[in-house]
């Protein structure tokens, strides 16, 4: 339960973050084909198509500043897909994330040939496709939410359940339209 209140903080953080400086907030929950209506999207982690040099990836990350490790592109959208079991649609997953066509194609096809996802057609629209993670990108999203949520909860450890309840209810004020 400790988990979930630090997570949900830090969601309307990064909201808020991304509010002040400019950004769209993220969009509201995608249905129009009945995937992933059950959840609204998760605030971005980083800013993917990030054109920054970042050290190869054999072991799919690397350490970050301040001795924890960043989570990249092709992690975050690992994490994404696992709030989909039902699969998604590249559109979707796009939208989802807040990225271009062209960056989550690459993303994708990197995934798809490292074994992390795979595509099927989608039964109820044999025109489309719907992207799945494999049992290995469901064991590396896993990892990632886990390392994640370490995170938060080092992060927000300092606080009590009432100061972290006075922070949530400030961000909400903050965000109200």
């Amino acid at each position: 339960m400790e988990n979930n209140i630090n997570m949900e903080l830090m969601k309307k953080m990064m909201v808020f973050t991304r509010k002040a400086h400019g950004h769209r907030p993220p969009e509201p929950p995608f249905g129009e084909h009945g995937h992933c209506d059950h959840r609204p999207p998760e605030p971005p982690f980083g800013e993917p198509g990030h054109h920054g040099h970042r050290p190869p990836e054999p072991s799919f990350g690397g350490p970050g500043h301040h001795g924890f490790r960043p989570p990249l592109s092709r992690e975050r959208l690992l994490v994404e897909m696992a709030e989909c079991p039902e699969g998604i649609r590249q559109k979707d997953l796009m939208e989802k994330l807040h990225i271009g066509q062209s960056s989550t194609s690459e993303l994708i096809n990197k995934l798809e040939d490292d074994g992390y996802i795979e595509r099927k057609v989608d039964e109820s629209d044999k025109r489309a496709t719907l992207l799945f993670l494999t049992d290995k990108g469901q064991a590396r999203a896993a990892e990632v939410a886990d390392e994640r949520a370490a995170m938060f909860d080092d992060m927000f450890s300092k606080l009590s359940d009432e100061e972290k309840q006075t922070l949530s209810d400030l961000l909400d004020k903050l965000l109200a339209e």
